[in-house]
Formats: C-alpha cells, sequence, structure tokens
C-alpha cells in the first residue's frame, strides 16, 4: 500500500486529492486534510451517514402543490447533496456508479421517486461489495423498467415469443465484463491470429434471456412499486439447463437461484476486476490509466488484503492512492516518460466543473429546498440519471479528432462539451456569481463577504481566488492574467463588479476545466 502520508504533507497533492476525491473542496478542507491526513480522510469518509436523496424529494413534494414529483426537484436534490452532503467520497462514487449501471429519465419517464431510490441504492452499496450491488441493480424496479427486463417470459412455442435479451446483453457487455477478454493490464488478450477474443457469443446471450426471465415489477391496487425489488414470477421462469460462457447451470432452479448463479458467475469472471477498475479510474483519476495503475486496483478488487473479492470501500481507495495517481503518471501513449506526464489527468464533466465552482462559493438554498435552479440537462448537456442511452453520456473510450485520437488516447468527455454546451455552461456559472444577491426563496445565494472587500489589493485578490476556486494550484499565466484584468477595474464605479468578474475569469478558465 502507498505510504499517503508522506503525500498528505504535501499540500498540492492534498488539493489534487479532493478535487479527485470530491465534488471539490471547501474553504479549510485542503487544510484539514493536510494537518489529519489521507488515511483520517478516509476513515471519516467511509463512516459518516450517507445522504439519502428520496426522503428529500418527498419532503419537497408534500411541500408543493404538485401530486408527483417533478424532475427540477430530483435534480435539485442531486446538487444538495453535491454541495453540502458530508459524504463527499459516497457521493462521488454513487455517481461514478450511475454512469456504470446506466439508468435514465430518457426511457423511464418522469418517475422521479423511484429514480431518486435507484440513486439511493447506488449511494447505499458505494463502499460495500460489489456482488451485492450488482444483484440489487438487476432487480431494482428502474432498471427492470428501463433495460425491461421486468415481464421478461420463457419461450412459448404457441406464440413464438422468446425472453427479453436486453439487460442479459447489456449486464455483460456494459456493467462487467465487457466485449473482449482481458488481461490483468486491462489489455484485450489476443488469439493466434491476432484477433481479440469475444467474452461472449449470441447462443450465451440467450441462455442468459432464460436465466432471467421470470421478474416482474410489483403491481396492487392498480398502481407500479417503483421503489422495491421485482417480484419472481417462477411460472414464467425457464427450468430448464442453460450453458453460459462454459458455466453450467442445472434445469430445475428458480428465479432467484439463477439469478444467484448469474451474479457468482459475473462477479468471479476474470474481466470483472479489471473492467470495474478502469471505469473508476477513468471516472476519479485520469482518462488514460498507466498498465500498472490498473492491475494494482484491479488486485484489490480480487482481494482486500483480507481475502474478500468485490469490496468497494478498498477499490476506490486503491484507486485514488496508486503511486501513479499521486506521481501523475499515465498511458505514455509511446512517449515514455515525458508522455506518461503529459497523458495524465482529465477533462472534467460540465456537472463536475460547475460542482467545483458551486462548493467553493458554498452555495446555499435560499428557502427551505433545493431546486434545479441549473437546468442541468439542457444547460451541461448532462444531469443525474439523464444519460440519452445505456451507454452513458459519453462512451469511455471516446476521443476528439487529432492529436488525442492518433495516439491511441481518450479523452471521452470532449463528446458532450460542444461549442454550444460550452456557452451555455460559462453563462450559467456567470448566473451562478450573481446569485449573492438573491432572494427568491426557490433559488440558491451565497455568502460573498470574504471577496467584495474594495481595498483588497490585485496580489491579495488573485491569491484568494487560487485558494479558493484552485486549491492553490492555480497556474502562473492564469494568476498573471487576472494581475492585468484587475488593474483595469480600479475606478469607484468597477469595484462592485472587480469581484465578480474575477471569479467569471478563474472559473471559466480552460484549466479550471482539467484535473491532472
Amino acid at each position: 500500500m502507498t505510504n499517503t502520508k508522506i503525500y498528505s504533507d504535501d499540500r498540492r497533492q492534498c488539493a489534487k486529492f479532493l478535487y479527485r476525491g470530491s465534488f471539490g473542496p471547501k474553504k479549510g478542507q485542503i487544510d484539514r486534510l493536510q494537518k489529519n491526513g489521507f488515511d483520517a480522510w478516509f476513515d471519516e469518509q467511509f463512516s459518516v451517514p450517507p445522504t439519502h436523496h428520496l426522503p428529500k424529494l418527498r419532503a419537497i413534494l408534500g411541500s408543493s402543490n404538485f401530486k408527483n414529483a417533478q424532475d427540477d426537484m430530483r435534480q435539485g436534490i442531486w446538487w444538495q447533496c453535491v454541495i453540502t452532503g458530508e459524504d463527499q467520497l459516497r457521493q462521488r462514487m454513487a455517481y461514478a456508479l450511475s454512469q456504470l449501471f446506466v439508468v435514465s429519465s430518457h426511457g423511464v419517464g418522469s418517475l422521479n421517486e423511484g429514480l431518486a431510490n435507484y440513486y439511493d441504492l447506488l449511494v447505499d452499496h458505494a463502499f460495500g461489495n460489489f456482488r451485492t450491488l450488482f444483484r440489487e441493480i438487476t432487480i431494482s424496479a428502474m432498471m427492470g423498467q428501463y433495460l425491461t427486463l421486468s415481464g421478461s417470459k420463457k419461450h412459448n412455442p404457441q406464440t413464438n415469443t422468446f425472453p427479453d435479451e436486453n439487460y442479459p446483453r447489456e449486464c455483460m457487455q456494459l456493467f462487467t465484463i465487457g466485449l473482449w477478454q482481458l488481461d490483468k493490464y486491462g489489455e484485450p488478450v489476443l488469439d493466434q491470429h491476432g484477433n481479440k477474443i469475444p467474452t461472449y457469443n449470441q447462443d450465451d446471450v440467450e441462455d442468459m434471456s432464460r436465466l432471467l426471465c421470470g421478474w416482474n415489477i410489483k403491481y396492487e391496487n392498480w398502481r407500479h412499486d417503483w421503489i422495491n425489488p421485482m417480484q419472481p414470477d417462477n411460472s414464467q421462469h425457464d427450468m430448464g439447463e442453460k450453458n453460459v460462457m462454459g458455466t453450467h447451470f442445472p434445469a430445475g432452479q428458480n428465479a432467484n437461484q439463477d439469478l444467484d448463479g448469474v451474479v457468482d458467475m459475473l462477479f468471479n469472471h476474470n474481466n470483472t476486476p479489471v473492467f470495474i477498475a478502469i471505469h473508476l479510474i477513468k471516472r476519479f483519476v485520469t482518462s488514460n490509466p498507466g498498465r500498472n495503475h490498473i492491475r494494482r486496483v484491479a488486485e484489490v478488487f480480487e482481494d482486500n488484503g483480507d481475502g474478500v473479492r468485490g469490496d468497494l470501500q478498498a477499490t476506490i481507495k486503491a484507486v485514488l492512492t496508486d503511486p501513479d495517481v499521486l506521481a501523475g503518471i499515465g498511458h505514455g501513449a509511446g512517449q515514455g516518460i515525458n508522455g506518461e506526464h503529459q497523458h495524465f489527468g482529465l477533462l472534467k464533466e460540465p456537472v463536475i466543473v460547475v460542482a467545483n465552482q458551486l462548493r467553493a462559493l458554498d452555495m446555499q438554498a435560499v428557502g427551505d429546498h433545493w431546486w434545479d435552479t441549473q437546468w442541468a440537462e439542457v444547460t451541461y448537456g448532462q444531469a443525474a440519471l439523464c444519460a440519452e442511452t445505456v451507454f452513458n453520456f459519453y462512451k469511455p473510450n471516446d476521443a476528439p479528432q487529432g492529436e488525442i485520437a492518433n495516439l491511441g488516447l481518450a479523452a471521452p468527455e470532449f463528446t458532450i462539451i460542444t461549442t454550444d454546451i460550452m456557452r451555455r455552461t460559462h453563462n450559467r456559472m456567470w448566473y451562478n456569481i450573481l446569485k449573492y444577491k438573491e432572494t427568491d426563496d426557490n433559488d440558491w445565494h451565497w455568502d460573498h463577504t470574504d471577496f467584495n472587500h474594495h481595498k483588497m489589493g490585485s496580489t491579495e485578490y488573485v491569491a484568494l481566488i487560487n485558494e479558493r476556486f484552485f486549491g492553490g494550484l492555480m497556474s502562473q499565466s492564469l494568476q498573471d492574467y487576472m494581475y492585468k484584468a484587475l488593474s483595469r477595474h480600479t475606478s469607484p464605479s468597477q469595484l462592485n463588479l472587480r469581484f465578480i468578474n474575477a471569479i467569471y475569469i478563474a472559473t471559466t478558465a480552460p484549466e479550471f476545466f482539467c484535473e491532472g
């Protein structure tokens, strides 16, 4: 294990650590981390009670005139948990898992209580065991509705109908093992002809659909239960024997028995530790992880040190404290040690960028409840549980044309950061800064006292913004640019605009959108 004490003494490492492991540091948190150390931070994050979304959603619904929970209620609560939640690592982990086990309103509609409950499932299991999480995901009502496993029935020769193959295929391709056999470094295994070897074939998918048929969303008193797990219906479960990827499932097993067999098969597959390691590293640390970083995290997934496989708590700690992370080393793309450092890091997703800004501002709701004043999906091209397809907002190996793609590297977040989304994001970040004077009960506001000292010199002001919004990591070139910009706002009529213009310049700078 990495000796984190060495790195927690380094304030810059502490700042980088919090940008990776949370939705951004608030005032004083970097100092606290440096004082207490990384291990103490993990202990605290693993023990702090989870912040749940559904109870907050029901509270705001109960105080409104709406009959059903609205999208902007659910999204507002997501922002509330992101900005104010003390369980920052758990919330970041839940968001990363929501991009693996994708369920979306683009598929289930405005079932916002069910969606909030699904997100809470990810929150609750974020530090648990992957096997338990995967089983709960499989029979959740929201997943059953989204990937149409609910109502899947055994083959009926009279009507020529067959079990649904949607979830059986995606739970392999996207959730656990991927399309190709992988080695311990995350590289595809090749056959004697140099071709990649598939993990499964169509026969496997068909038998998987037989294994997983016979589950239904609970329906009573003319209402669907979108909260509790699906219920087995063994009259519609295929009781015959099946074979998937070399695993034999004997005849006569009921829906629960076959489900446990499927979960065990995929949980114990050689690909799963590597597949999950790559996903988490890409979501938390770098779009182009080094081979050894992948291997080491996968090994912790395989065995947490106490003989336990699938321990997500140990796995995420390994992701964030790997030697490659603390040394800033990624995939070299054949360019040696310079390439390993140059290609480390990632482009932040728009919602992560804005969360960094909002936490630095310590944004609060004006009234008793949080509403989605960001209009996140329209503004940022993404919002919690709103991906347009089961493939998430982007595919993990997406890359923009040019040098990144030519080197075989990935930068998937570029897929959603279009010119229009960048314009909308910058505009909304400006409005966020202006919220210091907001009084509407349905909006948000922040206390601008620290930033509104007219007598503060440019050097002091840039230092304050560097500390609060960059954790001290602001480049010298950006600091120099800000000195020049501030020197042009010195007349009495401009002093009230000086501080908000400076914050806008800083938080819309390219480096604020990057994590290294």
